[in-house]
């Protein structure tokens, strides 16, 4: 499941994980004017083409391109941005993840390099992040078909404990032997990131506390890219930077940190959701962020909001691993579950021919799935084999939502 730590960053429904409202323009051009698939230029107001876009990049070492976590169209920027300097600059390009912990390098490597499977690497995503590895599964094969290195950018788990239980940043310096070079005074970055934490406290967490988690979190990322460019295998790369948008709009998140350490070329490329459909209108957080003297990027590039809630499926049941296998604990009402006749108490041993002996086992299969679709499940009921044929659904249809739930 999504990483304790991420509760710093994500959990308050703003850096990225969730969508927010629209809080800057061009200063040339009123962006609700502006229609799925423009490209603007955003200091000049000027509308571009997707060529145009390229062409500009080209000059840039470090090209961020933001993106709302749970908005598929944000991914569909990247990988656009992606294929089409993999297919002018073979073997020059190199992604750099928000996603992935430093210590997750080897396993990035060996992803990229073939010697690991899908499914063992989305356990090492879902170790490491979250179970949205669909929103990013296109991006990532592309990146190994094309053998361009995976760059994880991400703070160890036990940093930003340590940072976060400290009770003021002198405390947290005398422990500070790994820790990157943190700068807590930029006055725009504080002044953002205070605005969001009135709108969304967590309980009982001071601002300063809060705020000493997200300048970590920015600060190892910037450490990580600086490094990897100056290194042998990244000196002659140009680096593409997948994260969430608010760390990287107006500069003072990843990027301005990157150029303390290493001033290169950049840019900012945000992808932006301006038309909402009223069904998903609750998916953005209304936060009145302060005025910031500063342009937000280098570009947008307007996107319409979709996520995949319509095209994932969910088995419903609550499971545990045991002793004796994975078990069932419960059905949730109307779920495929139901609908096929597991039971609780039934231990699941195989879906489709593939045996499971895990949760994480059943939970990446039915992942693969989709709406419609029809598989077999295997189950041992009071020590007897049985077996069910199964028509999955996408959650939306499900009677109960089976977000609470310890399994698929």
């Amino acid at each position: 499941m999504m990483k304790r730590i991420i509760w710093a960053i994500c959990c308050v429904f703003f850096m990225g994980c969730a969508s927010h409202k629209l809080d800057w323009q061009s200063p040339y051009r009123e962006l609700s004017s502006l229609k799925e698939g423009d490209i603007l230029h955003l200091p000049t107001g000027v509308k571009i083409t997707k060529e145009q876009l390229i062409n500009m990049l080209r000059g840039a070492r470090i090209i961020y391109v933001g993106e709302a976590h749970d908005n598929i169209n944000s991914h569909n920027v990247q990988i656009e941005i992606l294929k089409a300097f993999t297919e002018r600059y073979p073997q020059k390009i190199a992604v750099g993840m928000e996603m992935l912990e430093k210590s997750s390098q080897e396993s990035a490597d060996q992803w990229i390099s073939g010697k690991l499977d899908e499914k063992d690497f989305v356990k090492v995503w879902l170790k490491n992040w979250s179970d949205d590895f669909q929103y990013y599964r296109s991006i990532l094969r592309y990146m190994r078909e094309h053998n361009i290195p995976l760059v994880a950018l991400r703070a160890p788990d036990d940093w930003l404990e340590r940072v976060k239980k400290a009770e003021s940043t002198d405390q947290m310096k005398e422990n500070e032997e790994k820790l990157p070079q943190m700068d807590f005074e930029d006055p725009y970055h504080r002044a953002h990131m205070k605005a969001i934490f009135s709108k969304h406290p967590r309980g009982g967490q001071s601002f300063e506390a809060f705020y000493r988690v997200q300048v970590l979190w920015d600060e190892s990322m910037a450490k990580n890219i600086a490094e990897y460019l100056q290194s042998e295998q990244g000196q002659d790369k140009q680096i593409l930077i997948f994260g969430g948008s608010h760390h990287i709009q107006y500069g003072f998140g990843i990027p301005r940190r990157v150029f303390r350490r290493l001033p290169l070329p950049y840019a900012i490329v945000l992808p932006m959701t301006v038309h909402v459909t009223p069904e998903k209108k609750h998916k953005f957080m209304a936060v009145t962020l302060p005025e910031i003297p500063l342009q937000p990027g280098d570009f947008a590039w307007i996107v319409s909001y979709e996520d995949l809630s319509d095209q994932k499926v969910y088995l419903g049941v609550i499971i545990r691993d045991t002793d004796d296998g994975v078990k069932v604990l419960s059905t949730i009402k109307n779920s495929t579950a139901e609908k096929a006749g597991l039971q609780k108490n039934d231990i699941v041993t195989a879906l489709d021919g593939e045996p499971i002996e895990t949760k994480f086992d059943l939970t990446y299969l039915i992942g693969l799935k989709k709406p419609g679709e029809k598989g077999v499940i295997e189950v041992l009921r009071d020590k007897k084999p049985l077996s069910f044929e199964l028509t999955f659904q996408a959650r939306r249809n499900l009677g109960a939502s089976p977000q609470s739930a310890s399994g698929p």
